[in-house]
């Protein structure tokens, strides 16, 4: 069985490409865009104060004198980093922490389930505000990431647990291994097709939860509020009541930023899942 994928096909939908544009229109104002600005956006009163937006300033300034248009993809970037950081070490410690559990012995798989379980009923959020709060001084953008990642992987490790522990009783598998197929080929053949969607799931819903994080965390003031991301500007925004004074574009404007590029990844890989479900589905060889 072979699974044949012309992503030219996919490219080309509308339901594609429309968030596919979005998304990499996102990526680039963040990442490329910001590699031009030659001062620090998040410095005050290098522009005038609460001007909403014009011609100069597309989408206004804040109450503290500064620009949006040069703050937010500032602060977008550093919030994409963070949750690409801790989805990325979350999986990592998840898919192999589960997958080990799946395939050792008795002992070996309670142990580490054990791990897995202590780790699922500590409380994350309030964990992470104390550590933010205690450490902020000695934050990095890639440290918090780090942190979050290695407080979020539980629940991925033990969907993991369960997929693998499923998949090695199937009659396939026995199949593969009876005749004499090496253990890294029927991992690679018979293993990771099954395991590839909710490996993209997982990824995207692990970034989506270190946002929903860091947007938490800096609202509550427990993070180090120097640094420049999505969170920290809502947090300035609403501790100077920009509702209240009219400044409405302060708080606005970085959370269309932010419920764009959750939605447009969402959506992506949504359409991917969708794509590589089908055509592993009606394409035999």
């Amino acid at each position: 069985m072979a699974y044949v994928y012309r992503f030219k096909e996919l490219a080309l939908r509308p339901k594609f490409l429309i968030p596919l544009t979005l998304f990499t229109g996102l990526l680039v104002y963040a990442f490329i865009y910001t590699a031009t600005i030659n001062i620090n956006p998040g410095r005050w009163y290098y522009a005038p104060p609460a001007q909403p937006p014009n011609p100069s300033y597309p989408f206004g300034t804040t109450s503290m004198g500064q620009d949006l248009f040069l703050l937010v993809p500032m602060a977008l970037r550093n919030t994409i980093v963070i949750s690409f950081v801790a989805a990325v070490i979350s999986v990592l410690i998840a898919w192999g922490i589960g997958s080990t559990a799946a395939l050792s012995s008795t002992v070996a798989r309670s142990a580490l389930m054990t791990l897995v379980d202590i780790v699922c009923v500590l409380p994350g959020l309030p964990l992470l505000m104390v550590i933010f709060y205690t450490w902020r001084d000695h934050l990095t953008i890639p440290l918090i990431g780090i942190i979050m990642g290695l407080i979020g992987w539980a629940f991925p490790a033990r969907a993991v647990y369960a997929m693998v522990s499923s998949l090695r009783q199937r009659t396939f598998i026995y199949t593969s291994y009876f005749s004499g197929l090496a253990i890294y080929k029927i991992v690679i053949k018979d293993f990771i097709p099954f395991l590839l969607r909710y490996l993209m799931i997982n990824l995207v819903s692990t970034m989506t939860w270190a946002i929903g994080n860091e947007v938490t965390t800096s609202i509550f003031g427990a993070m180090k509020m120097e640094e420049v991301t999505i969170g920290t500007t809502i947090h300035w925004a609403m501790y100077y009541q920009a509702i209240l004074l009219g400044v409405w574009w302060w708080l606005a404007i970085p959370v269309v930023f932010l419920v764009s590029f959750v939605l447009s990844l969402y959506v992506l890989m949504v359409e991917i899942d969708r794509y590589i479900f089908a055509r592993a589905r009606v394409t035999w060889g």
